[in-house]
């Protein structure tokens, strides 16, 4: 189960980092010691100062790491060899597309091998746990994708709409007869549509999940024939007239795929929340609460 995302997303890469260096101590967890060049050595130059904000950001980010890593080795047994480490970042190398070498792109991401070397293992934690979940029974089935789709269908759904929204039933109606006189429906919301965001681009919202639309509106694009205006739909912003391009509901495996992940990211995150962890006051205060957890720098 592999999950692509850039390195330069996850570590939060800035080009500045911390000047100088330091092995003092900027938190510890499980007992475990995190320096200060354990930060700086996340990159591969060392050019500048982090503000407060970026410190905070990516000594966050190796407290989860370490959490993580612990509960593995305590848990699973598992601790990433050298050689699992080096196929995982030549995976990652490929998956981003980059057609250099990895020196080439660590530099260019400003990347230590360091840094791209913990990002693999939390990789193969993400696979180990998967593996240990599903050897368990505790993992998904697909079964429990089909009921998550019978119970949450909005959430399962996909639609394309475009909508055009006035202020009166009276108002709609018209513009409803205008539309079913053969004038097109994005030169029409452009003009007249009080959503002046979608109007300007013809009415359209775009893809998304119902379920981000007020209830009256997501109901419609529910039930809408595709390809054919509704009826006037009133919600609390005015009267809609809506037209749905296309609605696709995702299958049983592509949901299946989602609660997988999801069922490892709660065994990591109960990982990082429930690990003793100590931020030293001058780099700020460990926050579990509310999610995610982070670093919460430290007062100006």
């Amino acid at each position: 189960m592999k999950r692509l995302l850039l390195l330069i997303a996850v570590l939060a890469v800035v080009l500045a980092a911390c000047g100088g260096g330091s092995s003092s101590t900027a938190a510890t967890v499980n007992g475990t010691d995190i320096t200060v060049d354990d930060v700086e050595g996340l990159f591969n130059e060392v050019d500048g100062e982090f503000t407060d904000e970026q410190f905070a950001l990516h000594l966050g980010t190796l407290i989860s790491w370490m959490a993580i890593e612990q509960r593995a080795e305590a848990e699973l047994d598992f601790v990433a060899s050298e050689e699992e480490i080096d196929a995982e970042v030549e995976l990652i190398l490929a998956e981003t597309g980059y057609e250099g070498d990895l020196e080439a792109f660590m530099t260019e991401q400003n990347v230590s091998e360091e840094g791209i070397d913990s990002f693999a293992t939390q990789r193969l934690i993400d696979d180990a746990v998967a593996e240990s979940l599903a050897a368990s029974g505790e993992m998904p089935t697909i079964a429990d994708a089909q009921q998550e789709i019978d119970d949450n269908p909005m959430e399962a759904t996909q639609v394309c709409a475009s909508h055009i929204l006035v202020e009166t039933e009276e108002q709609a109606l018209a513009v409803a007869d205008r539309l079913d006189g053969g004038e097109d429906f994005a030169v029409v919301a452009a003009e007249v549509s009080i959503d002046t965001g979608s109007g300007a681009a013809g009415g359209s919202l775009g893809c998304d999940t119902p379920a981000t639309y007020v209830a009256e509106f997501a109901d419609a694009t529910m039930t809408a024939t595709i390809g054919e205006v509704t009826e006037p739909v009133e919600t609390e912003f005015g009267f809609h007239l809506i037209l749905v391009e296309d609605r696709i509901v995702a299958t049983p495996e592509q949901v299946l795929g989602i609660l997988e992940q999801n069922a490892v990211n709660d065994w990591m995150f109960d990982a990082v929340v429930n690990a003793d962890v100590t931020v030293e006051e001058e780099y700020g205060t460990w926050q579990t609460e509310p999610a995610p957890p982070q670093v919460v720098p430290p007062a100006s």
